[in-house]
C-alpha cells in the first residue's frame, strides 16, 4: 500500500500549525491574565506581594507560559525538519539552548518562588537567585529565541516550502527583539508568540495541491504533444504529419507496393 505524500504534508502541516497556534494562545493567555497583568515588571517584593493575593491567577498564568514555550519547542522542531537546511538546524539549535534556559527560570518560579508567596520576609539568597533566574528567561526571550526565528525566517522566505509572509514576519518580530533588548536591556516576547499564532494560522489555513494533479497535468501535455507531433502544441501539426504520410504510401489509402517502393527509395 503507497503513501499519499501530499496527505502526509498536509497532516505535518496541521500539526505544526497547531502547535505553533496553540504555543502562541497559550503565551496571550498567560500574560494578559487580568489579576496578574499589572505585576509584570515588578521588583521581586513587589512581584510576591501581588502573587500573595491572587496565588492561583500567579498559577494559572505561570503553567500557561510554561505550556507555551513546551509547545513552542515541539513546533520549531517540526518547522525546521521540513525546512530540511543548515541555517534551519541552527535555528533549531538556538531555540532548543534557549528553551533549556527559559524552562530552568520557569521550574525556579514553580517551585522555589511559589514557596515564597506569602512569607512574611523573604530571605536574601532568594533575591540573588531571582535575579539570575530572570536573567535566564531574558537570555532566551530577548536574545536565542529572535535569532533562532531569523535563522527559520531567513529560510521560509528563501526555500519558499512556507508562505513567504510568514517567514517575512518571523524576521520582523526577530528585530523587535533585538530593538527592545537594544533599548531597554530585556524584552516583552509578545513579537515571538504573535508570529508563532500567525504561522500556525497559515499553515492551519493552507491547501495543497491534491497528489498526482501535477503528474496528472503532465500526462495530458505530453498525450497532446504525442497527438500533435510536436511538442510545441500546435494542432496545425497533426494534419502536416498525416499529409506527409500520406504522400508516402504510409497513411490510408497508401497500398502495400507504395510502402515497398517507399523502403527501395
Amino acid at each position: 500500500m503507497t503513501r499519499d505524500p501530499s496527505s502526509a504534508a498536509r497532516r505535518r502541516d496541521r500539526i505544526t500549525g497547531s502547535l505553533f497556534l496553540t504555543s502562541g494562545i497559550l503565551f496571550v493567555l498567560g500574560v494578559l491574565n487580568p489579576a496578574v497583568i499589572g505585576s509584570w515588571g515588578d521588583s521581586p517584593g513587589q512581584a510576591l506581594a501581588s502573587a500573595f493575593g491572587h496565588k492561583a491567577a500567579w498559577y494559572a498564568s505561570t503553567w500557561l507560559i510554561t505550556l507555551s514555550v513546551v509547545a513552542g519547542i515541539a513546533a520549531v522542531t517540526m518547522l525546521a525538519r521540513s525546512l530540511r537546511t543548515d541555517l534551519a538546524r541552527v535555528g533549531l539549535a538556538l531555540y532548543l539552548a534557549g528553551a533549556a534556559l527559559v524552562l530552568a527560570s520557569m521550574t525556579f518560579e514553580l517551585t522555589v518562588t511559589s514557596s515564597q508567596i506569602g512569607v512574611p520576609v523573604a530571605p536574601d539568597w532568594y533575591f540573588g537567585i531571582e535575579q539570575w533566574s530572570d536573567g535566564l528567561a531574558t537570555a532566551f526571550f530577548a536574545l536565542l529565541a529572535p535569532a533562532a526565528m531569523a535563522c527559520l525566517g531567513v529560510e521560509m522566505v528563501r526555500t519558499r516550502r512556507l508562505p513567504a509572509w510568514t517567514g517575512i514576519v518571523f524576521l520582523v518580530a526577530a528585530v523587535l527583539l533585538f530593538g527592545q533588548y537594544a533599548a531597554f536591556r530585556g524584552a516583552l516576547p509578545f513579537p515571538q508568540f504573535l508570529a508563532f499564532a500567525a504561522l500556525g494560522a497559515a499553515l492551519l489555513a493552507r491547501r495543497r495541491r491534491p497528489a498526482g494533479a501535477g503528474a496528472r497535468a503532465g500526462a495530458r501535455a505530453g498525450a497532446g504533444a504525442v497527438l500533435d507531433g510536436d511538442p510545441d502544441g500546435d494542432p496545425a501539426d497533426t494534419a502536416g504529419v498525416l499529409g506527409r504520410a500520406e504522400d508516402q504510401g504510409i497513411g490510408p489509402g497508401g497500398g502495400p507496393e507504395r510502402f515497398g517502393d517507399l523502403i527501395e527509395q
